[in-house]
């Protein structure tokens, strides 16, 4: 399988129809039953190896279906100003807790309505998924223990979507 820069229009492309056929095959929340919560996000990443600026990106979630591609949207409801590394870290990785690090250190700027950016409902944060029973003693679950932001450990087949985007990703 062919991989791309992160952002690259190769990438954005490959990226469009991997969440176009997760969507598709109802993998965006497996099994959860959950519908995409509704969110508009603007993106500037700074630092892109393949380019002299800042890339100018978006996430909009707000017809009921993720799409991603480059450029701004109107009327966002969050900006988030990122370096590349951690951009790749959250909408790739799924890195939740490097992402939460940057953005306590200041490496994540944000102007607009954080709740919508954090709400793992958006489908934006691709291994952030909601309803995930976190880990408790010995890695077992419980009651109580739903996870906000995907910070437990998600059931394999939860991983498919990040998954294919890690595999198109360089």
């Amino acid at each position: 399988m062919a991989k791309y820069p992160f952002l690259s229009d190769e990438w954005v492309a490959e990226a469009r129809n991997v969440y176009a056929q997760a969507q598709a095959d109802g993998d965006l929340f497996p099994g959860t039953g959950v519908p995409i919560a509704a969110v508009r996000v603007n993106l500037v990443v700074t630092q892109v190896p393949f380019s002299g600026a800042p890339v100018d990106a978006h996430v909009d979630a707000s017809a009921g279906r993720v799409a991603i591609g480059t450029g701004h949207l109107p009327e966002p409801d969050v900006t988030v100003s990122l370096d590349y590394g951690t951009a790749r870290s959250l909408f790739v990785a799924g890195d939740v807790q490097a992402v939460m690090q940057a953005f306590l250190t200041g490496r994540i700027k944000v102007d607009g309505d954080l709740s919508k950016l954090l709400d793992p409902r958006s489908g934006i944060w691709p291994a952030a998924l909601p309803g995930w029973p976190a880990p408790g003693p010995a890695g077992a679950a419980g009651p109580g223990t739903e996870v906000q932001l995907g910070l437990g450990l998600p059931p394999p087949e939860a991983l498919g979507l990040a998954n294919r985007l890690q595999e198109i990703t360089e």
